[in-house]
């Protein structure tokens, strides 16, 4: 019990807007998913606050439950296991940032993209294909040999400790928002990472949209038991939050790589 505990840590208040009224929503079941292994729980109690409306995880990872949780890896946290679906799929997406861009598809060969989480490296792969310079960011030592055997730019890290030398011009959070304890904070390095008027994409579930809602309705959402999630955001959280962190909503999509999945492209305001 005492080894449980040291995986992880509580949050004191909403990790959002930093209230204490809050109410236990429900408890689920993790031990199923692949990435659990003995010795962390084998439920996920979810928190709701009545002040901001935010839905997240009673508790989150420590370092040391990181480390635990990380021995282990979904495949395609690792490897693109087919790249021309990965091309077919990330391609709408880089599209709609080369719009907002305001540059002609020939003109974005000096633009630096940086996708934090990585993972498998289909984003970028295609956005290098774009033109882009892209560069991926992964926890996963596996993920960054993967892409860099391929001849894409990798590095190992995380949001945590995100710092640039050079701000660059789209920073990319695909599926990777609702993971980090405090998607406040790493907002703020998203922000100081990029160019005034740079571009941030955000893709993560989305919790009021009709998929989600069908899961719950038959009991058989999956995201409740995602033991690597400590946040459930809707749009307009999501976009409020991205506000309140000196970015200007752009753009909403659907995405359909993961069920009830949503995009939302903002720029850097200044």
């Amino acid at each position: 019990m005492s080894n449980t505990l040291r995986l992880y840590a509580r949050f004191p208040a909403c990790p959002l807007c930093d209230g204490n009224s809050l109410a236990d929503l429900r408890v689920d079941r993790c031990n199923g998913h692949p990435l659990w292994q003995r010795g962390l729980s084998e439920y996920i109690h979810w928190v709701h606050c009545t002040h901001c409306e935010h839905v997240f995880s009673r508790d989150f990872f420590t370092p040391e439950g990181l480390a635990l949780l990380f021995g282990r890896a979904n495949p395609s946290q690792i490897a693109t296991l087919n790249i021309d679906i990965e091309r077919t799929r990330w391609a709408p997406s880089i599209e709609r940032v080369q719009q907002h861009l305001g540059q002609p598809a020939w003109a974005v060969d000096d633009a630096v993209w940086l996708d934090i989480g990585c993972g498998g490296g289909g984003l970028v792969i295609t956005a290098a294909e774009y033109g882009f310079t892209a560069i991926g960011l992964d926890t996963r030592f596996a993920a960054v040999e993967h892409l860099r055997k391929l001849g894409y730019s990798a590095e190992v890290g995380d949001l945590s400790n995100l710092d640039v030398s050079d701000p660059v011009q789209v920073i990319s959070l695909a599926d990777v928002l609702e993971h980090v304890p405090y998607p406040r904070n790493a907002l703020k390095r998203v922000y100081c990472a990029l160019q005034p008027h740079g571009l941030v994409m955000i893709s993560c579930p989305n919790l009021d949209c009709g998929s989600w809602r069908k899961s719950n309705a038959d009991g058989v959402n999956p995201y409740w038991g995602e033991i690597e999630h400590h946040h459930n955001f809707s749009r307009a959280s999501l976009m409020r939050l991205l506000a309140e962190e000196g970015f200007q909503p752009l753009s909403y999509h659907i995405s359909v790589r993961y069920k009830s999945c949503m995009e939302i492209i903002a720029r850097r305001t200044a």
